[in-house]
């Protein structure tokens, strides 16, 4: 018998389905768009929020058979059952605490990003764990709270730097109207919006035939008319009324001309999704740069969602960012801004009689604010370790051996330019707070 120990099987280093890593340079950029994101919604007096990753199953279901086929459930080690699941998203655990919170001030702004599990087929910028960056008003039934939400979007895509987007707007109130416009019952309502949910995968036409199936040929001919053609506002009702003052409040809130709220602020009267769960103004964006993506962000009024907590209805209104969506369109369309590292200086370590100096001069760099490494690698040549810094693209290096000590300095060298010069030893700081392409 062999004396050998035998090696244990590879494990092979792959993530589940669904599931993605960022690297340091992927995960500086998402850093900013969130950052970006966080800033723009405390701009508009948003306070943050933490709920907690794991809420009870219950909670999270409301008892529909629907969402419980998405949701990851999750057991502790000691357990034989569970009641406790993922959150899938952060509505409904705001709107738990709403109702565990009652004595909380309102109107209550408050924003949250966090990650939430889905358990649905992933596709191209569609994840099964994914970001979200929430805001929400709740307590107001004021359309002025609708249309800070909606000039809060304008405002997120303008500051990340995307110039071409669609806010796509509908309104529940809008949709009720159709039966009595087409002339079918109300209780086949939802019949009709099942159908038209489905038009951007079987067109209009498609739209048409389904509509037939189920009504007949001129009532699916009036359903198609509300949908396209353009109406009176007094047919539309309080819908058509409250997407006019959005506009308008947007109009001001922005500084936009006319023109240009009415490129990116659009009435959608097929915008259909979500509209068991919206009560009045529903926001789905998409950027035409990126149609495969899909949407991006998406929201609405939802007046009835804490009552199942408390049995009184709450209104509130809010949107959520798809941010890793985001961040996979906007890499389509060349938007985001990528480097490798937020290093802006390598200290080199060539010679250990000069450790404490090393340590010495990043702990003042790291004082006055500077990001700032020592290098930590085996490799003791100059060589090696400038290739280090060039392949990690720091912008900065600080260069001292027992040359530079006798002489009582430092050289510097910018690794972008080839340049680099020498400084009195003193002047380390100072030198480096004028660099701005170390802020770039």
């Amino acid at each position: 018998m062999s004396d050998q120990i035998k090696k244990p099987n590879r494990i092979k280093p792959e993530l589940p389905s669904g599931f993605r890593d960022y690297g340091p340079a992927d995960a500086i950029a998402k850093q900013a768009m969130i950052d970006t994101i966080r800033k723009t919604f405390e701009r508009f007096g948003f306070d943050p929020l933490e709920t907690s990753s794991v809420q009870r199953t219950e909670v999270l279901t409301g008892g529909e058979e629907d969402s419980g086929k998405i949701i990851f459930n999750v057991k502790g080690s000691q357990e034989e059952t569970s009641d406790s699941s993922l959150r899938f998203d952060l509505t409904v655990p705001l709107a738990r605490f709403m109702a565990a919170n009652p004595d909380l001030p309102k109107p209550f702004k408050r924003y949250q990003i966090g990650n939430v599990w889905r358990g649905e087929r992933p596709q191209q910028g569609r994840y099964r764990e994914f970001l979200q960056a929430d805001v929400d008003i709740v307590g107001s039934s004021l359309i002025d709270a609708d249309a800070e939400i909606a000039t809060i979007i304008y405002t997120v895509f303008k500051n990340l730097g995307i110039e071409n987007f669609v806010i796509n707007y509908n309104n529940r109130k809008m949709l009720d109207m159709l039966p009595k416009f087409a002339g079918f019952p109300e209780e086949k309502l939802w019949d009709a919006l099942r159908i038209i949910d489905k038009k951007d995968k079987i067109g209009e036409d498609g739209i048409r035939g389904e509509l037939e199936k189920n009504f007949s040929g001129s009532i699916a001919d009036k359903i198609l008319e509300f949908l396209t053609e353009d109406f009176e506002p007094t047919l539309q009702g309080e819908g058509f009324s409250e997407y006019g003052k959005i506009a308008s409040m947007i109009l001001q809130s922005t500084g936009c001309d006319v023109d240009m709220v009415n490129k990116f602020f659009k009435l959608e009267r097929t915008l259909v999704r979500g509209l068991s769960y919206y009560t009045g103004s529903v926001f789905e964006v998409t950027l035409p740069d990126a149609p495969e993506i899909g949407s991006v962000c998406g929201g609405g009024r939802y007046d009835e969602l804490v009552s199942q907590f408390t049995g009184q209805n709450i209104p509130a209104v809010g949107v959520s960012f798809g941010v890793d969506r985001l961040f996979a369109a906007m890499e389509k369309i060349g938007t985001l801004k990528k480097k490798q590292t937020l290093t802006q200086v390598l200290i080199l370590q060539l010679d250990a009689n000069l450790k404490d100096e090393y340590l010495s001069m990043a702990q003042e760099l790291r004082n006055a604010g500077i990001n700032t490494a020592l290098y930590m690698g085996d490799d003791s040549m100059l060589k090696g370790q400038l290739n280090y810094a060039l392949k990690k693209e720091i912008p900065y290096v600080v260069i001292c051996g027992s040359r530079e000590k006798e002489k009582n300095v430092v050289t510097v060298k910018n690794l972008a330019t080839r340049e680099q010069q020498e400084i009195t030893r003193e002047k380390i700081v100072e030198f480096f707070g004028k660099q701005a392409a170390l802020c770039v």
